[in-house]
Parts: structure tokens; C-alpha cells; sequence
């Protein structure tokens, strides 16, 4: 079982499609528990939606590594589920 740490040190690679398929599958499964890791997957899958099909701005150099950076700095202070 992945812990909510755990779930969020993997996002990036998950949301990239590079997890192991027995990864991939904890990742599924910690998804399919963790009401908290859910939303903070659907939000980063939204929000990469629009990044990308919207041709109109660039994102600055390092953005995704400052978001997933602060997600995991607020997410430090909830009580981890696992």
C-alpha cells in the first residue's frame, strides 16, 4: 500500500505515464481509497489538460516542479490516511 507521501512523490511520473505497471496499480488502487490523493489527481490532470491544449502562453521554466512542491508542502500538514 502507498502512503499519501508516497502517492505524491510518484504524481509526476504517473501523470507522464513512466510508473511500472505494478506501480501503476498501487497508484490506482491508493486512488480508489484516498479521497485527498483523488482530488489532487483529478486537479493535476485538469489543469495539464489545459496547459496543453492551449496554445496561447508558455509556462514558465520550472512551474510543475514548483506546483508539485507546494502541493506536497500543503499536504504535509493533513494527516496522512495510510
Amino acid at each position: 500500500m502507498l502512503s499519501c507521501k508516497q502517492m505524491l512523490d510518484l504524481l509526476g511520473e504517473h501523470l507522464d505515464d513512466e510508473t511500472a505497471g505494478d506501480v501503476r496499480q498501487r497508484i490506482v488502487e491508493h486512488l480508489g481509497r484516498c479521497r485527498t490523493c483523488t482530488a489532487l489527481y483529478d486537479s493535476a490532470t485538469k489543469t495539464l489538460r489545459v496547459v496543453t491544449e492551449s496554445s496561447s502562453f508558455e509556462l514558465p521554466s520550472g512551474l510543475s516542479d514548483r506546483i508539485l512542491d507546494a502541493v506536497r508542502a500543503g499536504h504535509g500538514s493533513a494527516p496522512d490516511r495510510d
